[in-house]
């Protein structure tokens, strides 16, 4: 049992060094955000083709995150971890030798079904090494981290993305590298396997203490926490929301824009993204410390709402940043405080596969995110795609609203 620390104490070595390898991994994430371009604008896509290929990438990352789960409850996190960052980069590179043709799209799908099998891995690692009472701010941490360096990343991708595009997989191959081995040196492992009750009696939160045995069923986990369960239903719409930041923002900026100022436009916005994470993250976590952790979520897509919603009004880069700082505040509301939810739900056998359980629900709205939206942009203009995406954030944070009243009736919100 880990003993609750004192607050002017220092987070783990192995949270630092997650920190580090959240920051390599997104300033070198080249490929993935500019996918879609790549397919309409390398490749010979159509918006609805695209749609449909990058859904079927969604399907890949999803039987990536079951991998990830079972493999992190059932062997040493940190080696599962560093072995599949070293798949997904190999990958990456052998695209760059490659370079664009038919086959490129699925080795690319590949190795990003590898990468999404290290997020609830990277999520379990932080929830076993940080005290009960820091985890948010253990959480926040990396999210900052992930941030600093996609404020970096997308903008140098977006040059590359015309100048050299060959270079967006080695650059993402040699992040993944690097990646692999700061978790290699500075991460050390610990066993899934153990009691579920981590969190001392003094702490307020009661974290998974109806699951008390390594050896129950995952499902056991979630029949246990059932509010788990409604937080992964809702998640789907959350993250069909959230999604269209890399599928719809970029089709939409090439249309207004056109496909020179597009893809730096693009690349602006998603600089302004990270960026914003940097300046605001303490600021907004410090502000809702004492929010209630499902409460904070449903807020976090209000912000959607508006910020998603004011892309249908833009007619140039400044709206568009402007727009993106907004959407950011709900990222960062919902990042932090989804990650610490899960996290005291989640008994320590079973933190990898309960990530990635509820993970599927991102990857359903992110795989759901083109089918529509390409479609609605082909028949409609890519405009259009933006009045029914804040719809759909509303409706997100209505029934985000009543998980939380529902959970709070039950003595359990956080």
């Amino acid at each position: 049992m880990r003993t609750k620390s004192p607050r002017g104490s220092r987070l783990p070595m192995e949270i630092y060094a997650l920190f580090a390898v959240r920051l390599v991994v997104s300033a070198g994430s080249f490929v993935g955000p500019f996918l879609a371009m790549m397919l309409t604008m390398k490749l010979g896509y159509d918006a609805a083709g695209a749609g449909a290929f990058m859904s079927a990438v969604s399907v890949v990352s999803a039987l990536g995150l079951a991998l990830g789960g079972k493999l992190g409850d059932s062997f040493d996190r940190p080696r599962v971890l560093r072995s599949l960052q070293l798949v997904a980069a190999a990958a990456y590179a052998a695209c760059g030798v490659m370079g664009f043709n038919a086959a490129t799209p699925f080795v690319i799908a590949f190795a990003m079904g590898a990468l999404n099998g290290t997020w609830p891995i990277i999520n379990a690692v932080v929830a076993d090494a940080a005290p009960a009472d820091r985890r948010k701010e253990a959480f926040s941490l990396l999210y900052w981290g992930n941030n600093i360096g996609f404020s970096i990343g997308p903008a140098i991708a977006g040059i590359l993305f015309t100048r050299a595009p060959r270079a967006l997989f080695l650059g993402n191959a040699a992040a993944l590298f690097a990646a692999s081995a700061i978790v290699s040196a500075f991460v050390a492992g610990r066993s899934p396997r153990g009691p579920a009750t981590a969190v001392p009696e003094a702490t307020a939160v009661p974290e998974a203490t109806a699951v008390p045995e390594a050896t129950v069923s995952t499902w056991s986990v979630f029949r246990s926490n059932p509010v788990l369960i409604l937080y992964a239903a809702g998640a789907v719409i959350g993250a069909f929301v959230y999604s269209q930041h890399t599928f719809a923002l970029p089709i939409y900026l090439n249309d207004v824009l056109g496909p020179e100022t597009g893809p730096r436009a693009f690349g602006a916005a998603m600089m302004a993204n990270g960026l914003t994470v940097v300046a605001l993250t303490a600021l907004v976590v410090l502000a809702t410390r004492r929010m209630r952790s499902l409460f904070a979520v449903a807020l976090s897509s209000v912000f959607y709402a508006v910020g998603f919603g004011s892309y249908y009004f833009a007619g140039g880069v400044p709206v568009v940043i402007g727009a993106t700082v907004v959407w950011t505040v709900g990222e960062i509301l919902g990042s932090t405080n989804g990650n610490a939810f899960i996290a005291e739900r989640s008994p320590p056998a079973h933190r990898s596969r309960v990530n990635s359980v509820v993970s599927f629900g991102y990857i359903a709205g992110g795989a759901l995110a083109p089918l529509v939206a390409g479609p609605m942009a082909r028949a409609f203009g890519s405009a259009s795609v933006w009045p029914f995406v804040a719809a759909c954030a509303l409706v997100s944070a209505a029934y985000m609203f009543v998980i939380d009243r529902i959970d709070e009736k039950a003595g359990r919100g956080i």
